[in-house]
């Protein structure tokens, strides 16, 4: 008897590691239905189909009449967009909503005329015994700036040009409405004068050569900073740095 369950134990043990075991009067429908060879169930684990690897799809290669449709599309654009672009700056100009180069030109030069008079102003300002340091051979000039409209490239032709002037220590804002007021006073190029120096922000109005400046001053304690701004700018015009591109 021992013997008998040990056996059956064994054949147990062999369903369960190989394969699960079917009792036949159980499942004697499905047998019975089942399509055998000689009326045997076949309980061996049947594998998958295997899957073939697909072929790789090869990349098309554009071709060369392709390419060259392509090219004459992308030129006709970029001549469409010429013109379009032509065009409308035409329009813009006769309707004044862009100033024409001859304007710019113009306004380039009164802006470089206005830097040199305020480097001249500001040296005549040193006292007459200074010194000058060390590691440098003339005074720290000041620095003139475009913003606004103006630098952005987008104003009209009777537009302001907003600047300010960066002045080195020994420059005030008293200075700056006295002395530098008398200097434009006695330039014939410069006329409709007002200096507001009570304002929020305190700011000289005038015109030059029928430029319409408006001209703000803030004083730089730092010369050493002011003198490295001014001899990055000396490679270049005081006209191409006030109003153009950095």
């Amino acid at each position: 008897m021992e013997a008998n369950n040990s056996r059956t134990d064994q054949g147990n043990a062999k369903y369960t590691a190989e394969q699960p075991y079917i009792n036949p009067r159980k499942h004697s429908n499905k047998i019975n239905n089942h399509p055998v060879a000689g009326g045997r169930l076949d309980l061996r684990a049947r594998k998958p189909p295997r899957k073939l690897p697909r072929p790789q799809q090869q990349q098309q290669q554009p071709s060369k009449q392709n390419s060259t449709t392509q090219t004459k599309t992308n030129h006709n654009a970029t001549q469409n967009d010429h013109h379009l672009t032509i065009s409308l700056r035409q329009l813009c100009t006769d309707r004044q909503l862009i100033e024409e180069s001859t304007g710019m030109r113009k306004r380039r030069r009164v802006l470089n005329d206005l830097e040199q008079m305020l480097v001249q102003w500001s040296h005549s300002l040193y006292p007459p015994h200074y010194t000058l340091p060390a590691d440098t051979t003339t005074p720290t000039p000041p620095a003139l700036l475009s913003f606004g409209s103006y630098r952005l490239g987008v104003h009209t032709p009777d537009a302001d040009v907003d600047c300010l002037v960066l002045a080195p220590p020994h420059v005030t804002r008293d200075n700056f409405f006295s002395s530098w007021v008398d200097i434009l006073k006695a330039d014939g190029r410069v006329s409709e004068l007002h200096p507001v120096a009570s304002a929020y922000t305190p700011v000289i109005k005038f015109q030059m050569d029928g430029v319409k400046i408006d001209l703000i001053f803030a004083r730089v304690g730092n010369s050493q900073w002011l003198r490295d701004h001014s001899l990055k700018k000396s490679g270049r015009r005081a006209s191409d740095d006030v109003g153009g591109d950095d």
